[in-house]
């Protein structure tokens, strides 16, 4: 009896699977949560492995969950990640990076030039709460002008909610709310996160001026005179703008799907840069932190492959970005961070994460 999905619903993920990786060779036991789940490992004739999770009712023993995660390649290396990336369309970047006193690169690709990161511009935010200060106790009262659009629910609270900075954070980084990063640049202040950028350890902050809100951002897209007058004005002048763009109503439905303005709407940082400011946490230690970024891991973790996995993504059209700060079984501290941009074609977003997948998996290895 299917309760949740039909037989031909099902039966349609399995044939897509099977299609994609082809026919499974072996299931292999990975771990159990209870005496009624298990957490699995499908290996396929095509060389791919498929993450795979049951759970049962306990009352009926019937199957009440069931869980397909990414498909990706058993045996890809580090370097056949960064070939993988080298042959998809647009720009791409790559770098892996050994933490600690002296960082030693292990693959790289385009890891100082600039791209477009999405929500991936969070972890500045994040580390400008760690840089200045701010307690994670303190509260704040949600405002009409934090309201941005999703990904996230907190647009949704009413206005005079009391949050903490805490929660504020949890939910920008583990949800991606965007309405919770837009708080937190009102409370810490746009100006005091631009002068934080130098020990969060980006390149060139410069290119992060004005720090945009998300909702300047959907604001500027959804608008075509607005973003080109705002592109063609001196950095100073741009501040201004921004204010006197809240007039402008907030609307998803006036949101095109374009990847205009990657390089000038956007927030731009390297490979390089993202795992400077990840190496900024892993050197700052702060419990409540490294416990926020390891709320979301991204993608699935090996079992047994890191004792800890801390995430940050972000996406948009023409934009992919993955970073992870992960410590392995001996107590090393690692950077993962890849980028895709292309303002021509659509992204294939299954094709980034299975690569990605495959270099966190090689990575767990070494």
């Amino acid at each position: 009896m299917f309760s949740h999905i039909s037989a031909a619903d099902l039966a349609g993920v399995l044939s897509n699977i099977y299609k994609a990786n082809g026919r499974v060779t072996s299931a292999v036991f990975v771990s159990s949560d209870t005496a009624y789940s298990g957490h699995f490992m499908l290996e396929t004739e095509k060389g791919y492995r498929v993450p795979a999770a049951i759970s049962l009712n306990p009352l009926t023993d019937r199957v009440n969950g069931i869980f397909f995660g990414l498909a990706y390649k058993k045996d890809q290396t580090l370097t056949e990640a960064r070939m993988a990336l080298v042959a998809l369309p647009g720009k791409t970047g790559l770098l892996v990076l050994h933490l600690g006193k002296n960082p030693e690169t292990i693959e790289a690709l385009n890891e100082n030039s600039h791209f477009a990161v999405g929500s991936a511009f969070k972890l500045y935010v994040l580390g400008a709460l760690l840089e200045k200060k701010v307690p994670w106790e303190k509260i704040f009262r949600l405002k009409e002008e934090d309201r941005s659009l999703p990904s996230g629910s907190l647009q949704g609270w009413p206005d005079g909610a009391p949050v903490t900075a805490h929660t504020l954070a949890a939910m920008m980084i583990s949800e991606s709310d965007n309405t919770a990063a837009d708080a937190l640049i009102s409370r810490v202040g746009r100006r005091n996160i631009e002068a934080a950028l130098p020990a969060l350890g980006h390149s060139n902050p410069a290119l992060l001026r004005p720090f945009l809100k998300t909702s300047e951002m959907f604001r500027l897209k959804a608008d075509n005179a607005a973003a080109l007058k705002y592109i063609s004005l001196p950095p100073e002048e741009k501040y201004g703008f921004l204010e006197d763009l809240r007039a402008i109503r907030l609307s998803a439905a006036a949101l095109r799907p374009s990847p205009f303005g990657l390089d000038k709407i956007e927030w731009p940082a390297s490979p390089a840069d993202l795992c400077r400011v990840m190496k900024y946490f892993s050197d700052k230690d702060d419990k409540a932190a490294l416990d926020i970024l390891a709320m979301n891991p991204g993608l699935h973790m090996p079992e047994g492959g890191f004792l800890y996995a801390g995430y940050k993504g972000g996406s948009q059209p023409g934009v992919f970005s993955t970073t992870w700060l992960l410590k392995n079984k001996k107590g090393e501290w690692f950077c993962l961070s890849a980028a895709w941009n292309d303002e021509k074609d659509a992204l294939e977003e299954g094709k980034f994460l299975e690569i990605m997948q495959g270099a966190v998996t090689a990575l767990a290895a070494q």
